[in-house]
Order: C-alpha cells, then sequence, then structure tokens
C-alpha cells in the first residue's frame, strides 16, 4: 500500500542517502541522520534506531553541507518507522516600510 503523494514542490531523490545533521536550534542536542530527498519546502530523511521525541517537539537545524555553511531551519511534520518528514521554517517577513 503506497503513501498518498501530499508534495506541493518538485523534490529531488538522492540515489544513495546522503549524511546530514540535526542540531537542536540552541545547540544542547544533535542527531546524525540521512537525506532521501529534499526540496525547497522540506524533506525525508531516515534516522537510525529510535527517533527521540524532542526531533519531533523541537524545531532545529538540518545541516545540509558537513560543514554547516548550508543548513535550513525546520520542524519534523510526520514520522513513520524510523523516517521522518520535515518542513523548512521561514522567518516572519517585517511588515514594508512605506517611503514617502
Amino acid at each position: 500500500m503506497s503513501m498518498q503523494e501530499k508534495r506541493r514542490k518538485k523534490r529531488v531523490a538522492f540515489g544513495n542517502w546522503y549524511d546530514t545533521t540535526l542540531i537542536a536550534i540552541d545547540a544542547t542536542w544533535s542527531l546524525n541522520a540521512q537525506l532521501h530527498d529534499i526540496s525547497d519546502s522540506g524533506a525525508k530523511l531516515h534516522i537510525e534506531g529510535e527517533i527521540p521525541e524532542r526531533v519531533c517537539n523541537e524545531e532545529f537545524f538540518l545541516m545540509i553541507t558537513p560543514d554547516a555553511k548550508v543548513s535550513r531551519r525546520a520542524r519534523t511534520v510526520w514520522r513513520n518507522g524510523s523516517h521522518i518528514g520535515i518542513h523548512f521554517v521561514t522567518a516572519p517577513r517585517s511588515p514594508s516600510r512605506k517611503t514617502a
């Protein structure tokens, strides 16, 4: 039985899963994961072993490159066994100022 496709954005899938790291916003924890696929709005990850509740309850950074030069703020939106789906969190936009 296949899961219903709910993605709005096209994803890039990796033939070999890509090693990545999740890091708490306050840097109090980190967790190794493997990236299955990614889009502009989110990604699918595999986590070996039990998925800690904090990963499902807190926002975190997804370190996309090993040197952490590319990262995205994210939150978990679904969990199925050792897989999670994450949504990238965007900063709220500040109101634009009108100039005279």
